[in-house]
């Protein structure tokens, strides 16, 4: 098929499409194709902190990736209006840029899979043996290779651009960071995890290409990164005052010892260097005389308090970023001060909401599911299919659908899988497809404990 007429270096696909009158430009077909796959939908059925059947209405996946979206699109519209030849260099220009920016927070969560980093934590461990997991190369594999698009058989064929500001992690598991990331906090030109499976090789060279700084996020990773950390921070916030696990209204007029000490050994833990702890103290003072003055109380005047808290810190967090030309192009540049407030707001989540025991008793029980889930699928598949398809023991359709279709990438690609690893990855992406409704109804289906056992009707399926 011939390329798109109006396809540029970056706007550029790795395959090709008919030509058509299409008015929109390539980065808006991205964002469209993001927008109305299933994949993009399916989040709104998976948890950002708490799990989505919480009583409270909280954030999801899907509202927390719409809000890294805008958030992002907007703060790439004000430095391509603040810095003209910025604007002129960087990928899609003053009208694309936000474009690409939007597209890549739309997309950043859509590999991601029930019950969050939960999952993450089981499925890496399942799949040490058979080429690793991990949640960011799991959406860059979803937009390559397992979300559908009507006119291509691999993803949804998204530009070059879209496709390097999704890669957060632009490396391969095992691929050693540099010093000067590992050095330096906060560092946002480059993270410290891996964020590419081998299988995607192709895909992530056609991404890639023109990169001459290995490992260095595109500008537009860089926006989408402080983006995702800004919407998360700010409607946790929300979330977990309104629920009354957090205590703004009352946070005591000096640093609580217990607080700091706990946000300190984290950090400790996590291996950050170049941390000042008395700007963090700074800051979370400063922070406090923003919060509300007055707990949840669900009037009116409770909710315009919380709305102008959350725009204070949206205004603050949107207005520190910049843009500044050196020797490799142009970097995206975010203050420092501002980091250490989202530092801060991170570090009274973990404190008041992640680390108590309630919330890990729903998580160890959502670990039971996924190991359950993983386990009981890699064993009906190895009685399924051996060679070929015993239709004596059926799997879901899906899971057949996603090996066949690795089968059929390896043919072209070169990259060559055991049929167990084959298997395992087919069954992790089967995993990562769901939703949490269908995880728990399918482990409840496959345990037996299911009320509604004997009902044959299961989307899933």
């Amino acid at each position: 098929m011939p390329i798109e007429s109006d396809a540029s270096f970056h706007a550029v696909r790795r395959y090709g499409r008919p030509l058509d009158a299409d008015p929109r430009s390539p980065f808006e077909r991205d964002r469209d194709r993001i927008l109305y796959s299933s994949s993009f939908r399916r989040l709104a059925g998976v948890t950002q902190v708490a799990a989505v059947r919480e009583h409270h209405l909280l954030h999801n996946r899907l509202t927390h990736s719409l809000k890294v979206a805008q958030v992002g699109r907007r703060m790439a519209q004000r430095l391509c209006k603040d810095y003209r030849d910025f604007a002129k260099e960087v990928p899609g220009g003053k009208n694309g840029f936000p474009d690409i920016v939007e597209s890549a927070g739309l997309a950043h969560d859509i590999g991601h899979p029930p019950f969050g980093h939960t999952a993450e934590t089981v499925l890496h461990e399942r799949m040490s043996l058979y080429g690793g997991f991990e949640g960011n190369a799991q959406t860059f594999r979803a937009l390559t290779k397992l979300a559908v698009h009507a006119h291509v058989d691999h993803g949804l064929n998204l530009t070059r651009a879209t496709l390097n500001a999704v890669l957060k992690y632009p490396r391969y598991q095992g691929e050693e960071v540099s010093e000067s990331a590992d050095r330096r906090w906060p560092y946002r030109k480059r993270g410290s995890k891996w964020g590419v499976y081998r299988s995607e090789e192709q895909d992530f060279t056609f991404a890639r290409e023109g990169e001459t700084d290995p490992g260095r996020r595109s500008a537009a990773a860089v926006l989408m990164d402080w983006a995702d950390d800004v919407s998360y921070v700010t409607h946790d916030l929300y979330d977990y005052f309104r629920g009354g696990l957090m205590p703004l209204h009352s946070l005591q007029a000096e640093c609580p010892d217990e607080f700091l000490e706990f946000a300190r050994a984290r950090r400790k833990g996590e291996g950050y260097k170049a941390f000042d702890e008395e700007v963090f103290k700074r800051q979370y003072r400063d922070l406090k005389r923003l919060m509300p003055d007055r707990g949840w109380r669900d009037t009116r005047e409770d909710r315009k308090i919380l709305d102008r808290f959350q725009r204070e810190l949206l205004s603050l967090f949107f207005n520190s970023v910049s843009v500044e030309q050196s020797e490799d192009g142009w970097e995206i540049c975010v203050d420092e001060i501002a980091e250490y407030q989202v530092e801060v707001i991170k570090e009274l989540t973990f404190f008041y909401v992640i680390r108590r025991p309630s919330l890990a008793m729903v998580q160890r029980g959502q670990k039971e599911i996924v190991a359950r889930l993983f386990d009981d699928l890699m064993s009906m598949f190895a009685r399924h299919r051996n060679g070929r398809k015993n239709p004596d023991h059926p799997v879901p359709t899906l899971l057949d659908d996603i090996y066949d279709g690795m089968e059929r990438h390896e043919k072209v690609s070169g990259f060559t899988r055991s049929h167990e690893e084959r298997r395992a990855r087919a069954v992790c992406d089967y995993i990562c497809a769901l939703t949490e409704d269908q995880a728990i109804n399918l482990y409840e289906r496959l345990s037996g404990n299911s009320v509604s056992q004997g009902s044959i009707f299961g989307t899933w399926y």
